[in-house]
């Protein structure tokens, strides 16, 4: 009986659902779509060649176009599926990136795929471009370009920018495939065309270390400049191809992965907790639909399971918030690997008073006077944020929209941690700013060659030392960067290393932000709602942690002034703190009237004072 119930587990798991899904998908692509358009692609290629031969002949040659051109798409769509991912490569500069990803298996892997790719296209297509007056020159040539040139320059780019990795924005749940390759083929045009170009800017370079003439003829460049074209076009369409019927989203047939389960939210959950990364986001992806769609029989399973003997909302509000802690943790843990780095000895004394933010008479919360302006309307409302009233009139209507050009006060953006540590704080007179040590400190006014010669000095004296003495176990050292870190320091890439898998973290935050926000009108008596402190604590140490590495400026970064308006974040990490500091500003707005009942750890207590007295002055 209970190997019955465990395999019936397994059998409405949510990754063995959302595996034959993608299965499905993956055999749609195959034979449905390249099936097709293949055909096509052939037709057209025997059409435009009929004029070097008969009609009979190119009768014959249409079925080997056709399988050389079918053949390069499945090999090209097999190895995209065997090193597809979605979380960040985990590289902190694009120095090691570049060498990690051009030293690897997967280059190798990536190199024949397209040399292969690149030579039976060129023969499905050679007729009408280069073997009309074959030559022993052409014939030279044309190897060097389909052999070596083509698929190398291809290989490259794909592996430097890691084009394997399936990129998924905000409200990017439902996305249907032929709108997904019919939006990118401009792009795929320009592409193609750009890497055509480099071709022929390497090709004078090489041609000259193997001693032959460095330029062709006029007619010979156009010839092999419409037959690069043609051939990165017809990789990168695949490509395209791939990643569309690969990222559709967490529906299929217009419903929920889960919904194909008996017990969808108990599927759901168990998507949520898997090591997966792809059925992880997927699960966190269905689970940010449920929460901002306007359909609330979504959502009613959770109600409902209330007022059952399962209550599974603390295992979503679990998953969701380890997620976020998860984050967190690292992103602290890498200011702290900074600080010991590059500010060691500045000494940071730990004397902090706390200020009491509950002094002032009255009640904290319930200002919405103050909070909504006189036309009913939030000062967040111009800004990208819904106000206060628009929150309970879209709930039955549309998607909830977070994520817009502004998410935050361009005045204010950037002042947000700064107001937040001063009420949580004093430093006093002689003691070391500690929020001031990320931008002052790290950005050192030592040039590089010195800091790296401290370093290896430092490192060269550590691995002496321990040649002769044992290490005290019970003193680990503190860590500290590489040196090749040390060197590279970027923002962006260090981000994508600290939290890979920021999708998920972000369809957390709107999860929560979307739950809790409506479950006020649609569940007022329910563990969602009861669960506002927790969330607004996770929540308020986001903005504490992320916010303080969103300040970071490394060395040679562009920092703008004080009375320049702030730039829109680049890194993941930055996106994060705008967005959990925007659905910190919707709940506690939602909220307004009922967190005075709510505890509140005092730090959030801080962070919503400051919210709405934000909103009050706008």
């Amino acid at each position: 009986m209970v190997d019955k119930s465990r395999a019936s587990r397994s059998k409405y798991s949510y990754n063995t659902i959302f595996s034959d899904i993608c299965k499905t998908r993956f055999n749609n692509m195959v034979v449905k779509f390249f099936l097709n358009t293949i055909l096509l692609q052939a037709i057209f290629l025997t059409f435009i060649s009929k004029r070097n031969s008969s009609f009979t002949q190119g009768i014959f040659l249409l079925f080997p176009k056709y399988l050389s051109l079918y053949s390069v798409a499945i090999g090209l769509i097999i190895t995209r599926k065997n090193f597809l991912h979605i979380q960040s490569l985990g590289y902190s500069s694009t120095i090691t990136q570049v060498l990690g990803q051009l030293c690897s298996f997967k280059a190798v892997a990536y190199t024949v795929t397209f040399t292969i790719s690149s030579i039976l296209i060129s023969s499905a297509i050679s007729d009408n471009f280069l073997l009309r007056a074959a030559t022993v020159s052409n014939v030279q040539y044309y190897r060097v370009f389909t052999w070596i040139l083509i698929p190398a320059t291809y290989t490259v780019q794909h592996l430097v920018f890691d084009a394997d990795k399936l990129v998924f924005g905000i409200d990017s749940e439902v996305q249907a495939p032929q709108e997904f390759i019919v939006t990118r083929i401009p792009k795929t045009l320009a592409k193609s065309a750009i890497l055509s170009a480099m071709v022929h800017i390497v090709s004078p370079v090489l041609f000259f270390a193997i001693g032959w003439p460095m330029f062709l003829s006029f007619g010979g460049s156009i010839q092999f400049f419409l037959l690069s074209f043609f051939v990165f076009f017809q990789i990168e369409i695949i490509n395209v191809a791939f990643n569309a019927h690969m990222s559709i989203g967490c529906l299929h047939k217009g419903k929920p992965i889960s919904s194909l389960s008996p017990t969808p939210i108990e599927t759901l959950l168990s998507g949520l907790a898997s090591k997966r990364p792809f059925t992880k986001f997927t699960a966190f992806q269905e689970l940010s639909y449920r929460a901002t769609s306007g359909d609330i029989s979504l959502r009613v399973p959770i109600y409902s399971a209330e007022y059952k003997s399962t209550n599974l909302w603390p295992g979503i509000l679990r998953e969701c918030t380890s997620v976020i802690e998860t984050s967190n943790n690292s992103v602290s843990q890498y200011l702290k690997t900074l600080e010991n780095t590059l500010s060691k000895n500045a000494k940071s004394h730990a004397g902090h008073r706390h200020r009491d933010a509950n002094n002032d008479t009255g009640y904290l919360f319930g200002n919405t006077p103050s909070a909504v302006g006189n036309d009913g309307e939030s000062a967040f409302y111009n800004t990208g944020m819904m106000n206060n009233n628009e929150t309970s009139s879209f709930l039955g209507t549309q998607r909830l929209q977070l994520h817009e050009d502004d998410i935050m006060l361009n005045t204010a953006r950037r002042n947000a941690r700064n107001s937040h540590a001063q009420a949580s704080e004093y430093v006093t007179p002689g003691e070391i700013d500690s929020s001031r040590i990320y931008n002052d400190m790290i950005v050192t006014r030592e040039p590089k060659v010195v800091v790296m010669a401290k370093a290896l000095l430092e490192k060269a004296k550590k691995y002496t030392w321990s040649l002769f003495f044992v290490p005290n176990a019970r003193k680990p050292e503190t860590q500290q960067l590489s040196l090749l870190e040390l060197w590279s320091l970027s923002k962006d890439r260090q981000a994508e290393k600290l939290v890979p898998l920021a999708v998920c973290h972000m369809e957390s935050v709107i999860s929560l932000m979307g739950f809790l926000t409506r479950a006020i009108d649609e569940s007022p008596r329910g563990s969602v709602v009861a669960s506002v402190g927790e969330v607004l604590k996770h929540l308020e140490r986001s903005v504490a942690i992320l916010g303080r590495y969103s300040d970071w400026q490394p060395e040679g970064s562009k920092k703008s002034g004080a009375g320049e308006q702030a730039s829109k974040p680049t890194d993941v990490v930055s996106l994060l703190y705008e967005i959990s500091i925007s659905a910190f500003l919707e709940i506690v707005l939602k909220y307004n009237d009922l967190l005075n009942t709510v505890y509140l750890d005092d730090d959030v207590v801080k962070l919503s004072k400051w919210v709405l007295d934000t909103v009050a002055q706008e």
